[in-house]
């Protein structure tokens, strides 16, 4: 089955939103980072494309006898593939459980016995060709035998795959790994078992493109083209850190410029990868792991070794630096030589003068001084201006594993909601720099002149434009996830939300584009749904409120699928991060669904419309809720609907009049939209808003 946007729901499919099913969450650490619940393995078949590199190639393996297995233990505990005989579980065991789950230890390969060319393992993927040999496992090319897609396929080595506690690590780090979704890293496919053979391996995407390491001396990047790969790079890492993984290793060797090119830019090898959870362990330890040349400074033992996102913010900062260069950096041949460079600081003279200080913030040796998070860095190449990251860099944080209760609260209509806030996957964020103007009639007015032009790149003009005209598009919520320069003066941008009519708005940010001289040389809508006319006076009441530079609701990732839990019930794991600030700010919590009615969130104590509801919600009703500090929170969601659902976060003067703001469509004339905006010009209202979607695309 798959999911369809112009179907609605039938009746009896009504969305209910609840903890999600599962296992009690680790603690969350200081950062706030826990890692997220299991999600399906995705058993689909991508756009072929070059292996991650884990490694450099050696000679060959020992040939060895072929052999051909079935399917062994299923690799998540969400969905099987039909027909599946699964392994037992044994009793439980700390040792062996990833994700609080259990499983069964495997008899490891003799050297005598490693996978040969030619095996299909689990009668699916054959492998066809030895690429290279890493710390973890061996990889390989290979071919889905059913699609004929090619893959790159990592098995861990015998000696490793003696250790149970070892296969509990791989297991759990692989399921982080296999929820990674973004154009900026390579995408892992499945964790699988080989029963017969008795090693286990992770499938990835095949890339056929060319490793930065190979080509520093030929590039020639101008300030432009370095700012778009920062941005790419830090963007693609965001997600990564937003699912629980900071990747350690960050190194031109680990850069993979797909087709040969800067802007396809791919982050490979997550083989040493930590997660956030801090009672969690890597294969590698908590102590060094990485490229000399290239780990910060609290990877070497300096600082406490407080190893976070920071790590990875400081590590992209001399790939960067790297580039620049057209060499690779010199820190330190020795490990002594090594933490001294880091403490002088590098010379960053080879980056351009307005890029300067972003590498600045991102060397500091300091991890308390660094740029703390790649949402920073993104913001920090957005000048500040803002405040905050611009929208491709808004993402929650790394979402906690959900808990076993499902107890339902009250159901309001459509949404009966059990709230669960934390980070998911895509990044909603403000689309303006200020509340709409209801009297602003198109696209590309006043506020589309008022971006100043005068030294800012063309990518950074064209998000002007776009920001400015978005509080004129009627009947939307949009808002910008890419923009990339394309010729000298043509951008590429990705936009997410709704719209009642996705090519009208497509038209009204085209226009805005054009007086700015910018070319729109592609806008992509694929992530806007479509909505009825009927939610549209919501919309747009709701749009002239929209807070600016808003953070407090994200969801870090806009698709997520289906699956049948081991409970019998059918649903999507979602997470949302909400931050409710300040402690005197009222807040208001409501529901949206894709047919056009704004529902009630209720909870024993009756709608969501008042803060310390919402508090009562998430310090103790809920059992599953993650707090991050500073009234942030992160809470998943189980979602029985299928298709487009939305959440909507109203602070300012409490109370929220919740009978008003849930009006039903049809019932929205002109007396409610004048009732509305005076309420919200009393209270001082802002609004926020993410949409998502579920669907069922993976057979089984």
């Amino acid at each position: 089955m798959t999911g369809d946007d112009d179907k609605k729901p039938p009746q009896e499919e009504r969305t209910v939103f609840m903890p999600a099913p599962g296992q009690q969450p680790p603690a969350a650490d200081p950062w706030g980072g826990a890692p997220p619940p299991p999600a399906p393995v995705d058993w689909g078949s991508p756009p072929p494309s070059q292996p991650a590199d884990w490694g450099t190639p050696p000679a060959p393996p020992p040939s060895s006898q072929q052999t051909q297995g079935g399917w062994g233990a299923p690799p998540s505990d969400r969905r099987t593939a039909p027909g599946v005989p699964v392994q037992p579980a044994p009793p439980p065991s700390q040792d062996q459980t990833a994700f609080n789950r259990t499983y069964m230890p495997m008899a490891p390969r003799l050297d005598g016995d490693r996978i040969q060319i030619g095996d299909v393992l689990n009668h699916i993927f054959r492998v066809d060709r030895f690429i290279a040999r890493g710390g973890m496992g061996e990889v390989f090319e290979g071919s889905n035998v059913n699609s004929d897609e090619r893959v790159a396929i990592k098995v861990m080595l015998p000696a490793l795959a003696a250790d149970p506690n070892v296969q509990a690590m791989f297991r759990k780090e692989a399921k982080t790994l296999t929820r990674l979704t973004h154009p900026a890293l390579v995408q892992y496919r499945v964790l699988a078992q080989e029963p017969q053979l008795g090693v286990l391996y992770i499938v990835t995407e095949y890339i056929d493109g060319k490793n930065l390491a190979d080509v520093l001396g030929t590039l020639r990047p101008n300030e432009d083209e370095l700012a778009m790969l920062t941005r790419r790079l830090a963007d693609g890492l965001r997600v990564a850190h937003s699912l629980g993984a900071i990747h350690r290793d960050i190194s031109p060797d680990n850069v993979l410029l797909e087709d040969g090119r800067l802007d396809k830019a791919k982050v490979i090898d997550f083989g040493i990868a930590k997660d956030l959870d801090p009672g969690s362990k890597t294969i590698v330890g908590d102590g060094f792991a990485g490229k000399l040349n290239y780990v910060a400074p609290e990877q070497l033992g300096d600082f406490g070794r407080d190893v976070g996102p920071w790590s990875d913010v400081y590590s992209l900062g001399l790939v960067i630096l790297a580039v620049a260069m057209g060499r690779n950096v010199e820190m330190g041949a020795t490990l002594v030589d090594a933490v001294d460079k880091r403490r002088a600081g590098p010379d960053l003279t080879p980056i351009p003068e307005k890029l300067r200080p972003v590498l600045a913030k991102m060397l500091a040796a300091n991890p308390a001084e660094r740029l703390r998070s790649m949402e920073e860095v993104i913001a920090a190449l957005d000048g500040g201006a803002r405040g905050a990251a611009p929208a491709a860099a808004r993402v929650a944080e790394p979402a906690a594993a959900p808990a076993k209760s499902k107890t339902p609260l009250i159901a309001g209509g459509a949404i009966a909601a059990l709230l669960v806030l934390g980070v998911g996957g895509w990044a909603l964020t403000s689309g303006g720099d200020k509340p709409a103007d209801p009297t602003v009639a198109a696209a590309g007015g006043a506020g589309a002149g008022a971006v100043a032009d005068s030294g800012l790149p063309v990518a950074d003009q064209a998000r002007g434009a776009i920001d400015a005209a978005l509080p004129g598009i009627g009947c939307t919520w949009l808002d910008i996830t890419d923009i990339t320069q394309r010729g000298e003066r043509g951008v590429a941008v990705a936009l997410n939300g709704v719209a009642d009519a996705p090519g009208r708005a497509q038209g009204a940010i085209s226009k805005a584009l054009q007086e700015k001289g910018i070319t729109a040389a592609d806008i992509n809508f694929e992530e806007v749904a479509t909505v009825p006319a009927s939610m549209c006076d919501a919309l747009d009441a709701f749009r002239a409120i929209r807070a600016p530079n808003a953070e407090g609701l994200t969801v870090a990732q806009r698709k997520w699928e289906r699956a049948k839990g081991a409970d019998g019930a059918t649903g999507a794991d979602v997470v949302l991060n909400i931050d409710l600030g300040p402690a005197n700010q009222g807040v208001g919590f409501f529901g949206l669904t894709e047919t056009g009615a704004v529902e009630n969130v209720n909870s024993p104590d009756g709608p969501v419309t008042k803060r310390a509801t919402m508090e009562g919600l998430l310090k103790g009703v809920l059992p599953n809720v993650t707090p991050l500090g500073g009234n942030k929170y992160r809470v998943p969601l189980f979602i029985d609907h299928l298709g487009w659902s939305g959440f909507m976060l109203l602070t300012g003067k409490e109370p929220f009049d919740g009978a008003l703001i849930t009006t039903p469509p049809g019932q929205r004339g002109a007396d409610w939209k004048q009732k509305f905006e005076g309420e919200a010009q009393r209270g001082g209202w802002k609004s926020e808003m993410v949409w998502f979607k579920t669907v069922d695309e993976i057979p089984g």
